[in-house]
């Protein structure tokens, strides 16, 4: 099979994950530009791997952040997608490797250390990392308004339970 071929029908996804990682579609095209410049320098670098999507994903990982492109786009950006972005940019960068891996492109946890190449504890401890920055970026403070106080406690236990504050019961 060519090179071409084994490439392109993963490229669409490539670039997603491209563009989720480093904040901007054309900082992620140049990440996946760079990619494929080292797969046309350096054809063993997929021709040798069992899985030619793990060695992509591989060598893009190894490539982010040797690139000073990240969250530089030249058209603007909505502002959902500036929300999204800054709350990722928190995440530190393995961390977000990992989460962006799994939770975006599906990869089991196994592929993940292939990818990222850390040993399978690494990759469990940077998702750990990654789920418990987020929950923090989502938690938020409640006021309670319920005239039950059994069911007001039933309700600060559960909202508690799931990582946001209790400022009150009204």
């Amino acid at each position: 099979m060519s090179l071409s071929a084994s490439v392109a029908p993963h490229l669409p996804y490539l670039r997603r994950f491209a563009r989720a990682l480093t904040g901007t579609q054309s900082s992620g095209d140049a990440y996946v530009a760079a990619v494929l410049e080292s797969m046309i320098a350096d054809p063993a670098i997929l021709t040798s791997a069992d899985d030619p999507k793990i060695a992509l994903y591989r060598t893009l990982c190894t490539l982010w952040g040797s690139i000073p492109v990240n969250g530089h786009g030249d058209a603007p950006q909505p502002a959902w997608e500036i929300t999204v972005q800054g709350r990722l940019s928190h995440i530190p960068g393995p961390a977000r490797q990992v989460f962006l891996l799994s939770a975006v492109e599906g990869f089991d946890r196994r592929d993940i250390a292939e990818i990222i190449q850390k040993p399978d504890r690494e990759v469990e401890r940077l998702f750990d990392e990654a789920n418990r920055q987020i929950s923090e970026m989502i938690a938020s403070d409640i006021l309670i308004i319920e005239d039950e106080p059994l069911i007001a406690l039933d309700i600060e236990d559960t909202i508690t339970s799931l990582g946001h504050r209790s400022v009150g019961i009204a």
